[in-house]
């Protein structure tokens, strides 16, 4: 997230002292001007800051819906606590450019520009919040549209998340069948890695709700405390080159530049695995890929460092199915009880390969019939 943008949702998010008096100010229908200032006698002595009068009391909510029944600003100090002055008038440089038009957002924006310090102007006409910090502009939005927009974005996500589990599973059953296509593989990060993305476009409604946002922040944990797991498992699987990664997720940053059209174009996603030279949906189907078995690995609970040194130690998922105890416990760092865990996982997978070609036999049986 945006470092500004944190600045700003820790002094006003909903339910922040700060924020409860402008909201107060707003259905009072009135206008603010205030300025959180980080050196108030400098700027008093520059001439940036001219006095209406000195306040110097701690901050209450109650305090500055008050004091904004007045003219001029209100300066605060630079987090929030202590009200210094009202009726102020603020003189920034002329020579600053604006693109604001109202008086009050334009001085908010110009001091802004030139302290580095965060303004608020509050409008009586439009009813917005408009926040000023470092170069940065941005409108508060009421906590009706904060939680609206923070539920519609965590339910597409979910919705995809859904989508794209329906698909690993898919994957796991072709891989037991040695029937893994290129075009498997983009489908299902796709799905995935929009997943990602979609969720991460809720984290600034998450943190601009602050301490309010209730289940909604549990779900949005939830999923990105998986998702990145399972999908940066997959890329480790199926890229181009062996990568190095220590941890599964991290893998996902090779997709980081990105953006959701990207997302659904599986030409994009095959070339950013390295498949550079596929150019059609025939050379995706035809395509044949088999899995390092990272996923698997993973799924173990083992130490990254060990699962690193299982797939260095065979080529393929296939070969690691039909590896002994003896192998496994001549690697470095596997030991009997990492090599039985290993073993127990992979026999897990072989017991679902035999059930789905029992179930296939049974199907051709019947066909015949």
């Amino acid at each position: 997230m945006n470092e500004k943008l944190e600045r700003i949702f820790e002094l006003l998010a909903p339910g922040k002292p700060i924020r409860k008096g402008i909201d107060r100010i707003m259905e009072a229908n009135l206008g603010a001007l205030l300025f959180f200032c980080s050196q108030p006698e400098k700027h008093l002595k520059e001439g940036l800051i001219q006095l209406g009068f000195r306040v110097d009391s701690d901050f209450l909510p109650e305090k500055i819906y008050e004091l904004s029944k007045m003219d001029g600003a209100i300066v605060l100090n630079s987090d929030g606590t202590q009200i210094l002055a009202a009726n102020a008038q603020l003189n920034p440089d002329k020579s600053i450019p604006s693109s604001e038009t109202g008086m009050r957002h334009k001085t908010a924006e110009k001091v802004s520009i030139q302290t580095g310090d965060l303004t608020v102007a509050v409008s009586k006409r439009r009813n917005i919040v408009s926040v000023y910090y470092n170069k940065m502009k941005y409108e508060l939005l009421p906590e009706n549209v904060l939680f609206a927009r923070l539920n519609q974005e965590i339910t597409i996500a979910q919705r995809y998340r859904q989508s794209f589990m329906n698909l690993l599973d898919y994957l796991n059953i072709e891989e037991t069948r040695g029937n893994v296509s290129l075009s498997d593989v983009v489908e299902i990060l796709s799905k995935g890695l929009l997943t990602i993305k979609i969720v991460q476009r809720a984290e600034k409604y998450l943190l601009e709700l602050g301490e309010i946002a209730g289940s909604a922040k549990l779900e949005y944990e939830e999923i990105l405390r998986t998702v990145p797991k399972y999908v940066g498992a997959v890329i480790m699987d199926y890229s181009s080159e062996n990568l190095k990664y220590q941890r599964p997720e991290d893998a996902t940053s090779i997709f980081k530049e990105l953006d959701f059209n990207d997302l659904v174009d599986p030409f994009k996603i095959a070339k950013t695995l390295g498949y550079i030279d596929v150019s059609s949906e025939d050379d995706l189907e035809e395509t044949a890929l088999t899995s390092r078995g990272y996923r698997i690995l993973y799924s173990t609970k083992l130490p990254t460092s060990a699962v690193k040194k299982v797939v260095e130690s065979f080529k393929n998922l296939q070969e690691l199915m039909n590896a002994t105890f003896e192998e496994l416990t001549d690697i470095s760092g596997i030991g009997k009880r990492r090599a039985e865990i290993i073993l127990g996982t992979l026999n897990k997978k072989k017991r679902e390969k035999e059930e789905i070609e029992e179930e296939t036999a049974q199907i051709i049986s019947k066909e015949k019939k």
